[in-house]
């Protein structure tokens, strides 16, 4: 019998780094798990955002997923905290971060200056502080972030769609007929280059007027939509 759950692709691809290649995996990880069977069955994502079960959907991965890959869905798939998604940090930021630097809190300007004018701020006690703490973390959450080429973290944790991997595959085999087996001076030099036609090309108009990045923005936000049903649907 071929099971018809999450596939995962391997294809030959040109990088610039080794990071950006590793990377890559990630983010076609991320895109697995929003993937929907056929029928009406519901993702990875969806049975966690509906049951809080981790292992439930990990249950439905074939049996010969190597245990690292495993692993790594089930960091992924771990619920997310009520304040700071914080783990976006972490994620791939799919195809539009996938040639820029990995980035972490302490080099988070927009977090620092959100914090730092909290704190500045008068409260009448500790609740209302908490809370105002507690709105600014979700305002975060919230707010298209440079770090993230202007996706939100939210946008960011969910992850990418269909839409956006079948993108993400034609960018990436547009790179390599360009660039594989083109000699550069330095990995600086490839990554500039790489940077600046993943920008032109995702800020193209296609046939529909809509640029990638529309429609990778577009994605992520009615991923987010449908998890938020799911998750008021299941309470």
């Amino acid at each position: 019998m071929v099971s018809d759950g999450p596939v995962l692709e391997v294809r030959h691809h040109w990088f610039p780094t080794r990071a950006c290649g590793e990377r890559s995996f990630l983010m076609n990880l991320e895109f697995s798990l929003n993937q929907r069977p056929e029928g009406d069955r519901p993702s990875l994502a969806e049975v966690v955002w509906s049951t809080g079960d981790v292992g439930q959907a990990l249950s439905i991965v074939p049996p010969f997923m190597p245990r690292e890959t495993r692993g790594k869905m089930r960091r992924l798939l771990q619920p997310w905290p009520s304040g700071r998604v914080s783990d976006a940090y972490s994620r791939s930021g799919g195809i539009l971060n996938l040639f820029t630097p990995p980035w972490g809190e302490a080099d988070d300007e927009v977090w620092a200056g959100m914090l730092s004018a909290w704190q500045a701020e008068t409260f009448a006690g500790d609740h209302a502080r908490q809370e105002a703490l507690r709105a600014l973390e979700q305002q975060w959450n919230a707010t298209p972030h440079p770090f993230f080429a202007g996706l939100t973290p939210s946008q960011v944790m969910v992850g990418g769609g269909p839409r956006e991997a079948g993108l993400a595959g034609e960018f990436l085999t547009q790179l390599a007929r360009m660039y594989e087996g083109r000699p550069f001076e330095s990995e600086g030099e490839a990554l500039i280059k790489t940077l600046t036609l993943l920008r032109g090309w995702q800020s193209e108009p296609r046939r529909d007027g809509w640029t990638v990045r529309d429609i990778i923005v577009a994605e992520r936000s009615a991923l987010l939509a449908r998890r938020a049903r799911v998750l008021s649907s299941s309470r």
